[in-house]
Parts: C-alpha cells; sequence; structure tokens
C-alpha cells in the first residue's frame, strides 16, 4: 500500500541537494585559493577526475554516520550533529591521505577552505530542505495518513500531538478500537502508518497488526506502556533474545567537563570584552528609560539545586514583584520600553557571561529556575539539576520556549542523556540562527 510519501524520492532529493553542497562547497573552496593566493589557478588546484571522487566519497562518509537514516526526534539535533561527525571523520581520512600522498599538486593547500565551506553550508542546506518538507506536510502535500489503534487516554494524546504538529507529517485519519476492521479501515482512508496506543491487548493480536502492516508495506509504530518515562532515560538491552528496559544513569565525562568549562571561560570573557561597548550603550538607555537598577539579579536553583544569582539587564520596571512568572509577550506592562527590545533581541542576557565567566553557568545547559518551583520538581524533573544551567539550550531554541521549563522535561533529558561537543556545537549554531531569525519550525 502506497504510503502518504515517498521515502525513496525524499532520499533523491536529499543525496542531490548533498552533492550539490559537496561540489559548491570545494569550487568555493579552489576559488578562496586561489583568490588568497595559495594557488595560481584553478586547472593547477584539481583534476577532473580528484573533483568528481569527493561527491560519492562525502556521500558514503554520511551515510557510514547514518546521515539518510529516517529520524525523528528533537529538533532534528541528532541530523545536525551526524552532519558534523561525517564531515570531521571525512576530512580527517582526506588529510590523511593527501599528506601522506601528495599527488595533487594544489589540492591540499584548498582543503581548510573546503572544510570551513562544508560546516558552512551542509547545516543550512538541511535546514533550508527540512523547512521546505515540514511546510509540505503543514499544507497537506506529502503527508501520511495514519491510524491509530486504540481510544484510551494514550491514544486520545498521540492523536492530539500529531494535529497539533502538522509538520512531522503524519495526518490522523481514524481511532480504532476493533482491530478486525483494520484491513477495511487501511483501505479505504489509503493509510500509510499505524500507531499502536492501546496498552491492554493481547501479544498475539498486537503481532497480527503488525503481520498485516508488514504485509501491506505501512509503517508500523508502538507506543509503550511507559509511554510517560521520558525516553532519554531509558536503555534498550535483552538477555539471550528477550527485550529488557533498563533506566540510564547520568555518567559525565571528566574531559568533556574539562574542556567544556575551559571553553565556557574563554568565550565568556571574550565575549564580556567584545560586548563591552554595547553593554555600556544598554546600560544608559536603561538608565534613561526608567528609575532603577540597570542590573536585574535573582535567585536561581544551579546544578544540584545549588542557589546563585543570575544576572540580567533589568527589562521590567522596577516595582515589578521579583520572583512573580516571567512575562509570556512583549505587551505586558511590566516591561519598559527598552526592555521590549532587548527582549526581542535577547540583549538582556548579556550580563549571564558574568555568570559562566564565574561558573554558576555554562554556555549551552538546561535553563535555571526559580527555587520556589525547583521545591516542587518530581523525581523526574530533578534530574535537570545534574547538570549546569546554561544561556541557550534544546528548550531555549525550540518552539516550546514560551510554556513552562518544567513542562518540556525532554529537551533538557535528552541533552544531560547525549552531551558531547557536537552535541553542544550544534545547539550554539541553531542559537545564531534563532538569532538571526533562520532557525526551522
Amino acid at each position: 500500500m502506497a504510503q502518504g510519501y515517498d521515502r525513496r524520492k525524499q532520499l533523491f532529493t536529499m543525496l542531490a541537494c548533498d552533492l550539490a553542497v559537496i561540489y559548491a562547497s570545494l569550487a568555493l573552496a579552489i576559488w578562496a585559493s586561489v583568490k588568497t593566493g595559495l594557488v595560481t589557478g584553478f586547472e593547477k588546484s584539481i583534476s577532473t577526475p580528484e573533483f568528481l571522487f569527493m561527491g560519492p566519497y562525502f556521500i558514503f562518509v554520511f551515510k557510514s554516520v547514518g546521515l539518510y537514516k529516517e529520524k525523528t526526534g528533537i529538533l532534528h539535533i541528532k541530523e545536525t550533529i551526524s552532519i558534523f561527525r561525517g564531515i570531521l571523520f571525512g576530512f580527517l581520512f582526506v588529510f590523511l591521505l593527501f599528506f601522506l600522498f601528495p599527488v595533487v599538486a594544489g589540492l591540499h593547500k584548498s582543503l581548510f577552505f573546503f572544510f570551513v565551506f562544508m560546516m558552512c553550508l551542509m547545516p543550512q542546506e538541511r535546514l533550508l530542505l527540512r523547512k521546505w518538507t515540514q511546510s509540505r506536510h503543514e499544507r497537506g502535500i506529502g503527508v501520511t495518513n495514519t491510524l491509530i489503534i486504540g481510544t484510551g487516554v494514550v491514544a486520545q494524546r498521540l492523536a492530539a500531538k500529531l494535529r497539533l504538529t502538522p509538520k512531522i507529517g503524519f495526518k490522523p485519519v481514524g481511532m480504532l478500537e476493533d482491530i478486525t476492521t483494520l484491513p477495511d479501515h487501511a483501505a479505504k482512508k489509503k493509510v500509510g502508518a499505524v500507531f499502536m496506543a492501546e496498552q491492554d491487548l493481547p501479544y498475539g493480536k498486537v503481532l497480527s497488526v503488525m503481520n498485516f502492516c508488514a504485509e501491506k508495506k505501512i509503517l508500523f509504530r508502538f507506543v509503550p506502556y511507559i509511554y510517560n518515562m521520558p525516553i532519554d532515560l531509558i536503555s534498550m538491552d535483552d538477555i539471550e533474545g528477550i527485550p529488557v528496559i533498563g533506566m540510564r544513569g547520568y555518567s559525565p565525562h571528566s574531559l568533556y567537563a574539562a574542556f567544556k568549562r575551559f571553553v565556557d571561560f574563554m568565550v565568556a570573557f571574550m565575549a564580556l570584552v567584545f560586548f563591552l561597548p554595547i553593554g555600556l550603550a544598554i546600560s544608559i538607555a536603561i538608565k534613561l528609560d526608567s528609575p532603577g537598577k540597570v542590573i536585574f539579579s535573582q535567585k536561581r536553583a544551579g546544578q544540584f539545586g545549588k542557589p546563585f544569582r543570575i544576572m540580567k539587564f533589568r527589562t521590567m520596571f522596577a516595582e515589578a514583584s521579583r520572583y512573580d512568572f516571567s512575562p509570556k509577550d512583549s505587551n505586558d506592562s511590566r516591561i519598559t520600553k527598552v526592555g521590549r527590545i532587548l527582549r526581542k533581541t535577547g540583549l538582556d542576557e548579556l550580563p549571564q557571561f558574568l555568570n559562566v565567566l564565574m561558573g554558576d553557568m555554562s554556555l549551552v545547559g538546561p535553563r535555571p529556575e526559580m527555587e520556589f518551583i525547583v521545591r516542587d520538581y518530581t523525581a523526574i524533573q530533578k534530574e535537570r539539576l545534574k547538570v549546569k544551567p546554561g544561556i541557550t539550550g534544546l528548550w531555549q531554541i525550540s518552539e516550546h520556549r514560551k510554556l513552562p521549563i518544567h513542562e518540556n522535561m525532554e529537551y533538557d533529558l535528552f541533552y544531560i542523556e547525549n552531551q558531547s561537543l557536537l552535541l553542544d556545537l550544534a545547539i550554539l549554531l541553531r542559537t545564531l540562527l534563532s538569532v538571526f531569525g533562520l532557525k526551522g519550525k
């Protein structure tokens, strides 16, 4: 049975776009090398076979790191990590090959530019391609008609989630309680995906649904009874073929933590020096706009719940309650004129580089919450206190950032369980894109 979208066409489009970016990056790298005088001419820098070789070579590397596997996840951040990993691995081998066997006279001189252009252009190409696909899904183009088996709370919640997020491409077309009617509904509604959300269905019936989907080439997904548990706290194992589900523990790598602290300190120091003139101008504007202190400080819960004072440029009137809930939009009467501009641009958070410098915060991490909120945390919510809070993070760059932090735990738990330099780099890149209005939906 045909699905609402053709995976092969999608994959072909992805491959074609990736090849275009690879060759464009290489051409730009050679052009930059010629312009900077590293090589004397395009014709002396690379031959046609070597130029053509780079496309299939990097496609193979990207496939090896899983870039062409169909994935859904938090902000598609795993895709960005796979891009960075593929580029790094690919260039490590290319650098080694060209320095050991310099068969091409000028190409090794262009590798640095090639690397830079690939790192800049590949994530942008995937972002634009994803936004194009999502816009088609939101208009009902290329969506997969999805049948949900079950009518209980889990099924209702799943259906609501799919309706509220049409960009992921699954369109709910019905909910079934009687699985014997599945073949008729699947045929009439041209179903391309089936989600099993009935918790009490006997194994034999679940197996019959799986077999039917496999026979009709329908995508099958199963919602486990532990669906309320954040996915990034779950580990999968097997004992002689028997699947076993467990809980992951937080185990940070000391080398990663030390290097991250070094990067935090250096970046925070340079940022404070670079933004000093802007900070002075903002301070004067705040003083002229309304009476009160320039810097607003507030107690927040840091790593392991340890309290610290977070610093921001004041954006609200001085008489506003210090520990009230934050404004949800710029029309809040507590916000000053200058404050509206600072909040819109994110410049109100520049003083937090001081928090990073002092070691209370990191560049990337969960957003710190007020102590009275943390006191009511559940056991799962307390997991986010295991790492330092950050200026930016997955929740901060998500479309759910206007909702309470503790209601979107999946972002922080994903970050805690998948911490790496590549993940931090991907989040920082997405943050920069959001600042310039280029963040994907």
